[in-house]
């Protein structure tokens, strides 16, 4: 499952797209004004890209959108990696792989030691220089 990207003409023609009047690119996703925050050009198909069958068409502008990546893609992308996870997982039980998720070994706790502990004795006070006759 592979992702396709966007060409240059592609992209540039979406940033050109969200780009408002005064020349400030806004997210296409709540609207908010981007100013010097960074930005993603992200599929826009229900279907996460890499889940798309039909990887031989090629991607247009409308296949995109620019969303700010803190109020728009961080949440699509949880929601796509989810979507992408299940994907994987029903494909495996298709081919018939268990899989399980990853637990912690148990196991019997090791005994605690009857042996009073060894206290350390002071090493007596060494000079830090030598004197010089």
């Amino acid at each position: 499952m592979s992702r396709r990207e966007f060409t240059k003409s592609v992209y540039a023609a979406i940033v050109k797209r969200a780009m408002q009047a005064n020349g400030e690119i806004a997210c296409e996703g709540c609207g908010l004004i981007l100013g010097r925050k960074p930005y993603h050009i992200d599929h826009t198909d229900t279907v996460p890209d890499a889940l798309q069958i039909d990887k031989g068409r090629k991607l247009t502008a409308d296949d995109g959108k620019l969303l700010g990546i803190e109020c728009c893609h961080k949440p699509k992308t949880v929601q796509d990696q989810g979507k992408i996870a299940k994907a994987k997982r029903n494909k495996a039980n298709h081919l018939g792989f268990k899989t399980a998720p990853a637990k912690k070994l148990r196991g019997a706790p090791f005994p605690k030691s009857s042996k009073p502990k060894h206290e350390r004795q002071a090493l007596p006070p060494r000079q830090l220089y030598e004197a010089k006759p």
